[in-house]
């Protein structure tokens, strides 16, 4: 199965995944693969790493750190698992101003990855993050990235089995109304 999970920041989309994730993996008793893709730049991002990792204690997962490409972890994941990819939109960002820097063709190439992730994997979920509705004009490297990760959005909610836009899932923040959106 593929499931592509969007939405805010903050909005609980990466704990609807990780209990949809679980859910998958035990009823398929596949294997649990959580594959990070956050590169620590700083304190806010560690503290974020820090908080997705006490999330996932002693649930299972075993955890891989691929700060670029996905392709780079297609070996070491086991044939037949459950994998949890978090999250799409900095993968991109790793990608796109890494090192290497560029976008030429990495929807393409990101896709790509995936779909071969994909054949190896007998779950993967996708989360991304929802950078569209801001409304702020943007330089025209951050357009560059918004136009990028848009039209992965679009490719990947075409293909999933489940496409889920998540905001404000009650067990995250149980005082807020819970909308959530399903394909």
């Amino acid at each position: 199965m593929f499931v592509f999970v969007s939405g805010p920041a903050r909005g609980g989309k990466s704990a609807w995944a990780e209990e949809f994730t679980l859910s998958l993996a035990r009823q398929g008793k596949t294997p649990l693969v959580y594959l990070a893709t956050a590169h620590v730049t700083d304190a806010e991002m560690r503290e974020r790493v820090s908080r997705h990792q006490a999330a996932r204690a002693g649930k299972g997962f075993t955890t891989l750190e691929r700060e670029t490409s996905v392709a780079e972890a297609a070996p070491f994941l086991p044939f037949g698992s459950t994998v949890l990819l978090e999250c799409l939109g900095t993968l991109l960002a790793n990608e796109m101003f890494g090192e290497e820097g560029g976008a030429c063709k990495l929807a393409e190439k990101i896709h790509a990855d995936l779909t071969s992730l994909r054949g190896q994997a007998a779950n993967l979920l996708v989360v991304s993050n929802d950078v569209f509705s801001d409304g702020n004009a943007c330089g025209e490297v951050t357009e560059n990235y918004r136009r990028t990760l848009g039209a992965l959005h679009v490719i990947l909610a075409r293909e999933a089995d489940l496409a889920v836009e998540c905001v404000f899932v009650p067990q995250v923040y149980p005082n807020r109304r819970t909308t959530s959106r399903f394909t």
